[in-house]
């Protein structure tokens, strides 16, 4: 298994774009966000298996983010966590996405490819641990 895992995926859309509300209030994925769902998940999978990683397995792994927008308009990196932490569980990156631990690094504008870069490798106590 390698150390660490890079992974390139689709832009991510936000979440007044992914949910929307049924007539009986259920909350539901958009047309939009099931797309961007199946497209990253794929991806995802594609690149896992050509960097030879492995699911963790009950164990805290680091998720740094860099995110490249197509365009100037205000926006939250942080808003995409949720759906960014399901979508890698539900490609088998890690087991559970409560042991993900998200940092967002940065973001940048690229009209050309607009796109999410993440880098995950599991935590390690000595270097990763908060130091009190």
């Amino acid at each position: 298994m390698s150390d660490e895992l890079r992974l390139v995926i689709p832009s991510i859309p936000s979440v007044n774009s992914m949910y929307m509300n049924t007539k009986f209030g259920k909350r539901v994925r958009t047309k939009r966000a099931k797309a961007w769902f199946a497209e990253a998940e794929d991806t995802v999978r594609r690149q896992m298996k050509n960097q030879k990683w492995h699911t963790t397995q009950g164990e805290k792994v680091i998720v740094d983010v860099y995110t490249l927008f197509p365009d100037a308009r205000k926006r939250d990196v942080n808003n995409s966590a949720k759906a960014l932490c399901d979508m890698l569980e539900h490609a088998e990156v890690y087991d559970n996405d409560r042991y993900a631990l998200v940092r967002y690094i940065d973001y940048d504008i690229d009209r050309e490819h607009p796109r999410v870069e993440i880098i995950v490798r599991k935590f390690d106590k000595e270097k990763d641990g908060w130091k009190r």
